[in-house]
């Protein structure tokens, strides 16, 4: 009787091993994936200078800078001169894996002597 038992028993655990195991080592592997977040690879500096030009070609955008988010890690920082959905539309929410931040400055002219 004993033997029975233990049969059954490694039967179970091997069901278990085997059906019902991988689809839970599946489901937390993608949320724990999904939680994650893109790791930058470059430098920001180096991220910002790549993508500069094409930042700046966009209407209404008037400059690029690296700044900080509201919990103090970097970002692309993008002035734009109004918020307009068609300027904010058209600028990427995260570049390369750091966050783009739109900051609404105005227009921008040198200053004179």
């Amino acid at each position: 009787m004993m033997g029975n038992q233990r049969k059954r028993f490694s039967a179970a655990h091997l069901f278990f091993a085997l059906v019902l195991s991988p689809p839970i080592f599946i489901c937390a592997c993608q949320s724990e994936n999904e939680n994650k977040k893109a790791v930058p690879n470059k430098e920001i500096n180096a991220v910002m200078k790549a993508h500069t030009a094409e930042l700046m070609a966009i209407p209404g955008v008037v400059g690029v800078a690296i700044g900080e988010t509201e919990d103090k890690k970097p970002c692309i920082l993008v002035l734009v001169i109004e918020e307009k959905d068609e300027i904010i539309n058209k600028i990427p929410k995260e570049l390369e894996g750091y966050p783009v931040s739109l900051l609404v400055s105005g227009e921008i002219k040198p200053m004179t002597k």
